[in-house]
């Protein structure tokens, strides 16, 4: 069982955050930099859930467009951010590169490169041997690919924790093993959370609580169709020096962190736990399912019993059905671990001996468009949601938590959020996902 610090919460404030996630940190964070006195509210720990169990890929490569604005600004403040958080966040901006297995992949690729071309993103087409000067030894160069040097990666269980802490340094309360029950409105506004410890006067609430985020905005009258998926990722032992690159390649995800060990995973495919929850939005995400199909992966095991449990009255998760079960509950997939060792082997032959340092797993909160929620309410006024960032989040964290303190401190969001309202989810707008990545 966890042991969180003992904090006493402030009787007020002017925003509650909730979930300690790379967004929910970074709101915090930079709404105290702001002069904002600020509450955030974690059920766990700091990035325990998703936020600190991404790939760490820092990439404006291959996103949808409608992300692009905020990651190519997201870019720029992960250069410099470990200078502005005086912490060690293992950034590396070594590019991003994507291989190419036959020439419809590659047609894809291209085809994102023009649907990109407004954004003047330097991503460059490669040929085989352009590959090979990215990646030396890579035994699978395909047709080739794409690459864009500027993309980077940071290691997600350190960059959130870090923010967090600057956060408090500042002023901020952070409040791990906390989490909301529920939502206070007065006239049509925000005017208090409750928590575990009390309630909190606040006028401001930023929704951050990734998977979880669906019920406070069911609490609202609001439909947001929301569901998860469950990603492995292992840790190597160091191997000699491969690429600085963030890689999909041959079934094979990977990035080689300075230290030389490597994070790598069983690339585009994904596991999804069957329980009662997954059937709730199921004709929502049934387009994307079909047209992806041989991606995923469904699995009937414990957490189906789990939910069952969960949902009976008088279980602890019934009890406070915003919070649910507290700790993570993802266990990695064998399948997955030894599909990316092999593919690992297959790829780069040349690495003779290379052992597991660790492996994990997390659930990752997606919507059908793949494309995230960033959103203020209209009823009740003050209320801001950010979640449903299907795997593409972590990268993303700062620039979020930077646009939400603007909008809140300003009035206005800096960079447009154009195509991320929750709106579209109600009035027919939405559409299916355009990247598989």
């Amino acid at each position: 069982m966890t042991n969180y610090p003992d904090i006493e919460l402030p009787k007020e404030c002017d925003v509650v955050v909730i979930g300690g996630g790379i967004h929910g940190s970074s709101s915090a964070y930079y709404l105290t930099k702001a002069g904002m006195k600020v509450v955030l509210l974690e059920k766990d720990t700091i990035a325990s859930h998703q936020s600190g169990r991404a790939w760490g890929f820092v990439r404006q490569q291959g996103r949808d467009p409608v992300e692009l604005p905020l990651m190519i600004e997201c870019n720029r403040i992960w250069q410099g951010l470990e200078k502005e958080l005086n912490a060690d966040l293992e950034w590396r901006q070594g590019g991003v590169l994507f291989v190419a297995r036959d020439d419809a992949e590659m047609a894809d690729y291209e085809q994102w490169i023009e649907d990109a071309k407004g954004f003047d993103i330097e991503t460059q087409v490669l040929s085989p041997k352009g590959v090979e000067k990215i990646t030396p030894g890579i035994t699978t160069p395909g047709v080739g690919g794409i690459y864009t040097p500027s993309d980077g990666q940071a290691e997600p269980k350190k960059a959130a924790p870090a923010i967090a802490k600057r956060a408090s340094e500042m002023g901020a309360v952070i409040a791990e093993g906390c989490g909301a029950l529920s939502i206070e409105t007065t006239a049509g506004a925000i005017s208090s959370v409750i928590s575990e410890k009390g309630e909190i006067k606040c006028k401001y609430v930023i929704c951050a609580a990734g998977a979880a985020s669906h019920k406070f905005v069911a609490k609202f009258g609001r439909r947001l169709p929301q569901q998860t998926t469950r990603g492995t990722v292992i840790r190597t032992t160091p191997v000699p020096d491969i690429s600085a690159a963030g890689t999909l390649a041959a079934g094979l995800a990977f990035r080689q962190r300075a230290d030389g060990s490597m994070n790598i995973a069983d690339e585009f495919m994904t596991d999804l736990d069957l329980t009662l929850g997954r059937f709730k939005y199921a004709k929502a995400f049934a387009p994307g399912l079909f047209d992806n199909w041989a991606t995923f992966k469904f699995h009937f095991n414990k957490r189906f019993f789990d939910d069952l449990v969960d949902r009976l009255p008088g279980s602890e998760a019934s009890k406070q059905p915003m919070i649910g079960r507290r700790t993570n509950q993802a266990e990695p997939y064998k399948v997955r671990v030894s599909n990316a060792m092999a593919n690992l082997q297959k790829v780069f032959p040349q690495i003779k001996q290379v052992g597991i340092v660790d492996k994990w797993a997390g659930d990752i909160d997606v919507t059908p468009d793949a494309v995230p929620v960033i959103d203020q309410f209209d009823n009740p006024k003050h209320f801001f949601v950010a979640t449903g960032f299907s795997g593409h989040g972590f990268a993303m964290g700062p620039v979020v938590g930077k646009v939400l303190a603007d909008w809140i401190t300003t009035g206005q969001p800096s960079i447009t959020l154009a195509g991320m309202e929750l709106s579209r989810f109600e009035d027919g707008s939405v559409r299916r996902p355009r990247t598989r990545v």
